[in-house]
């Protein structure tokens, strides 16, 4: 596995708070040249980073509430030829949803998943879930959702979204 060198997690960081930023910018204020934060920035973005993104101000753009919804079902029980067919179309199906930008499998607290959505109403949410229990494969296989939902009102919201807060701790 590739380890990153002192200067990619310096430039990291530097786009952790604000991804755009010029090269130049970027040398004048690491201290080193803009040649050298050109070719590690490609290095970053090929092996070490996603892709980059806007956080938006959610009301200003229409989305009212935003669902983390906990996955309970039997699938990991299955021989691992079924599971990987079902785990595949569900990834599939996720891939799919806008609304949802992130989901994973874990454990805790009884559940086996968690999945965070954005919705523009209440009633958009509701078919979205109704469609990811129906899920071809992996319906069957469901034993309970759960979600807490939130209203994207600035009043509700304690620290916002933002990858910028990781910037220390790379």
């Amino acid at each position: 596995m590739r380890e990153l060198k002192p200067i990619d997690r310096r430039i990291l960081a530097e786009l952790l708070k604000n991804s755009r930023r010029s090269d130049r910018e970027l040398a004048k204020t690491l201290g080193v040249s803009q040649p050298t934060v050109t070719r590690r920035r490609a290095y970053l973005e090929k092996n070490f980073t996603d892709g980059y993104t806007v956080i938006p101000k959610w009301e200003k753009v229409g989305f009212e509430i935003v669902a983390f919804t906990f996955v309970k079902h039997n699938v990991k029980y299955e021989k691992p030829e079924i599971s990987q067919e079902i785990y595949k179309n569900l990834r599939e199906w996720m891939s799919k949803q806008p609304n949802a930008v992130f989901a994973i499998g874990g454990q805790g607290m009884g559940w086996d998943g968690v999945i965070v959505s954005f919705h523009k109403h209440y009633s958009e949410y509701v078919e979205f879930l109704k469609k990811h229990n129906s899920t071809k494969g992996f319906s069957e296989k469901l034993l309970d959702t759960q979600s807490f939902i939130a209203v994207l009102d600035p009043a509700n919201i304690k620290k916002t979204l933002h990858f910028k807060y990781l910037a220390e701790i790379i």
